[in-house]
């Protein structure tokens, strides 16, 4: 796990993301954000301006907290190009097969299943109580919303 995490976001889904990031044992440094009138979500986390983001500092990540698939892709796409680390962030109370691959930016949630050798995109959202079965695909940038199933061998795509 690296040094420390900021957040990119100060919504729920920021606010999801650091809980599931402490509770596996790291620790958020802050979130950022561009709105002028964003508050932390967390009490005790620095919320800092966009302008913080100027350059990946030694030993720190960046999570891109946004649920708007196409606000995320282009944040994490941005974000890869200036050489930030972009980690997976899985909820310890989720199950993963040792044979199923993350790609960078993904968050996993609590309670969610992700079966043997099914590959979940770069940047997207395996939300609480989703399952994924085996063999499975989901698109980059996709959010399997709460409770959804991804039955075996299915592809899913962004909705």
């Amino acid at each position: 796990m690296t040094e420390a995490l900021l957040i990119y976001g100060a919504g729920a889904h920021a606010r999801k993301v650091c809980q599931a990031w402490t509770l596996a044992g790291g620790r958020v440094e802050a979130f950022i954000d561009d709105n002028p009138l964003a508050v932390s979500p967390v009490p005790g986390i620095e919320l800092r301006a966009l302008a913080a983001l100027e350059r990946p500092p030694a030993g720190a990540a960046l999570f891109v907290a946004i649920g708007n698939a196409e606000a995320r892709r282009r944040l994490v796409e941005l974000h890869a190009r200036q050489g930030w680390k972009l980690p997976v962030v899985v909820h310890p109370r989720a199950s993963i097969a040792p044979d199923a691959q993350l790609d960078e930016g993904v968050f996993v949630g609590a309670g969610a299943v992700i079966e043997s050798a099914a590959r979940i995109g770069r940047g997207a959202i395996v939300d609480i109580g989703a399952l994924v079965d085996h063999d499975a695909r989901v698109e980059a940038f996709a959010h399997l919303r709460a409770g959804t199933v991804c039955t075996a061998g299915q592809y899913f795509r962004q909705s």
